[in-house]
């Protein structure tokens, strides 16, 4: 069963916590750098798998332009809770996804993964829905600073059902037949403080990365 699905408190908080506001801007700029970074074509279809409230959609929107922006959740309440102009939303399961093969150009699964009882099947459910060339863009937290923020109190239990270093999440989707092209950690603190970026560039090449509160990890489909 997949665990930690969220309700409408979710999107409350995405609209008036800081920290829930940092998080999904931070993820969103990740996904918009990377988007334009390594998608050799022109893009026309982005599917975003575990897209809650759609806000990361709608914030994709704003930047990339009229694209065909769907997202797919399994919490009703929070498919419901906004209309987003611009973005489809569907109710789903990330372990078998409505939507066609070779339908998508990109699938974002942020903050997804760790959430599910199969990551293969999601895996798999990405690589089945993108075209040739595709990118598929994962986030999930890192598990010994999740441990930390949790213990400290910054973030509550998220109910995670699995998770993973960024060399085990790299080697998952290798095995799926992606080629990787980027896998990296990032977000210094889980609520965001000034200059943070540029603190992160600085801390990359110094091998402080392990204090990163997130991992990306970017595949393309053959």
């Amino acid at each position: 069963m997949t665990t930690g699905v969220y309700d409408i408190d979710y999107f409350e908080g995405r609209r008036h916590k800081r920290q829930f506001i940092y998080r999904l801007r931070r993820r969103t700029d990740e996904v918009e750098r990377v988007l334009r970074r390594y998608h050799h074509r022109p893009l026309r279809v982005i599917v975003d798998v575990g897209t809650a409230d759609g806000l990361m959609l709608a914030d994709l929107r704003k930047r990339l332009g009229p694209l065909t922006f769907l997202g797919i959740d399994y919490s009703l309440p929070l498919l419901r809770a906004v209309v987003l102009e611009g973005v489809y939303k569907g109710q789903g399961d990330a372990l078998a996804l409505p939507v066609r093969s070779q339908a998508a150009d990109a699938v974002i699964a942020t903050a997804v993964i760790e959430h599910v009882p199969n990551a293969d099947a999601l895996l798999g459910e990405c690589w089945r829905i993108l075209r040739p060339g595709g990118l598929l863009v994962l986030t999930t937290p890192n598990p010994l600073m999740d441990c930390l923020a949790a213990i400290l109190g910054i973030l509550k239990d998220a109910q995670h059902s699995q998770t993973f270093t960024l060399k085990e999440l790299s080697t998952r989707v290798t095995k799926h037949g992606f080629e990787i092209v980027e896998a990296r950690k990032f977000m210094l603190s889980p609520i965001g403080f000034p200059a943070e970026k540029t603190i992160e560039r600085v801390f990359g090449p110094l091998g402080l990365q392990f204090m990163m509160a997130n991992q990306l990890v970017v595949g393309r489909k053959s």
